[in-house]
């Protein structure tokens, strides 16, 4: 992008969350960051490479094609080897997959405005369009060291159960890098009706996701992190989870570092009636902390995304709080 989880082991590297054919796509996709084509998730098999070519997956950064999308096992990690983006033994450095050349032109811009646009040219008129988009730059020069956000996990949509949430915080290369990575909170894409944790990453045409976490009960305080673990020129490592889920953290290293903070939820869903009943989430208690700036927090300004959107009942999509430097706080609503 310029901008943009029970047995996880199982469901996720066979299917990588398979959704149901075309013509069971939604009657209308909308609200926070959406994508094009998004489509209801189904136990379907992607069983063969020549399948995974035409399938698609909906993920938190979109539809993509299945084949594009690849497990992080515990135990292994995306790095940099030799030019190319591989899965590697984190213990032994052992290459187990080749993902492509770490730097091969890739517009990631792309990516972003594909998370961002409305859908309402191409859909019925009902659709609200997303407007629950923020981000903010780092200073010219700076990348990020650490970025954090906490947010109570919502109560359970109660129409359209069937409807998917993602509701993160990120991290991407606002240059239009190759660097994107999101600890996301999920409802309902491959796993039931249910919020567990998993952890995405994407570089250079490929997308990474890390196994998913047990169910998740509303009102529990998630916290999603992102941290630098080391830096080199074409060599960006960071780690991707959150606090108190160690087993589905994840390493990914970049050939771009990552200089933009986002926020975001995305829903896929005929109605706001989908939406989970409360009335907002506030994204609160962010830490970012910039390379070389020490223990010392960051001002963030959020930049919203303006496209359009349609208001819920209350009258408002999304609201920032404060901009401050260690109490940031940005409401998404959903009524």
């Amino acid at each position: 992008m310029k901008h943009k989880k029970i047995n996880p082991n199982a469901k996720l590297e066979k299917s990588s969350f398979v959704l149901l054919t075309a013509g069971i796509l939604f009657t209308a996709v909308f609200a926070g960051c959406q994508k094009q084509g998004a489509v209801n998730p189904a136990k379907t098999t992607v069983a063969a490479a020549t399948n995974q070519q035409t399938e698609f997956v909906l993920t938190p950064f979109g539809k993509v094609p299945a084949s594009k999308v690849h497990l992080v096992e515990q135990g292994t990690e995306i790095a940099v080897v030799d030019g190319n983006i591989k899965k590697i033994n984190s213990t032994t450095g052992a290459i187990l997959a080749d993902y492509g050349s770490a730097t091969q032109a890739t517009n990631t811009n792309a990516v972003k405005k594909t998370l961002t646009q409305s859908l309402a040219t191409q859909s019925s008129g009902n659709t609200l369009g997303n407007g629950y988009y923020v981000d903010s730059p780092l200073p010219s020069g700076k990348n990020i060291q650490s970025f954090s956000t906490s947010w109570v996990v919502p109560s359970a949509p109660v129409a359209g159960a069937d409807t998917v949430q993602f509701l993160w915080n990120g991290a991407d290369n606002a240059n239009g890098g190759s660097a994107f990575m999101q600890p996301v909170l999920c409802w309902n894409n491959g796993y039931g009706h249910i919020w567990y944790v998993q952890n995405w990453g994407y570089a250079n045409g490929a997308y990474f996701h890390s196994n998913a976490s047990a169910a998740i009960a509303s009102g529990t305080t998630v916290t999603g992190v992102m941290t630098q673990v080391s830096a080199a020129p074409g060599a960006y490592k960071y780690t991707i989870g959150f606090t108190g889920y160690p087993s589905i953290t994840y390493t990914q290293t970049y050939p771009d570092p990552a200089n933009e903070v986002i926020e975001c939820w995305e829903s896929y869903a005929s109605s706001y009636t989908s939406f989970p009943p409360d009335q907002y989430v506030a994204m609160k208690s962010m830490n970012l902390q910039y390379v070389g700036s020490g223990s010392t927090n960051q001002p963030i300004t959020w930049i919203q995304t303006n496209d359009g959107a349609r208001p819920t009942p209350s009258g408002k999509n999304t609201v920032i709080k404060n901009n401050g430097t260690t109490n940031s706080i940005v409401d998404f609503y959903f009524r």
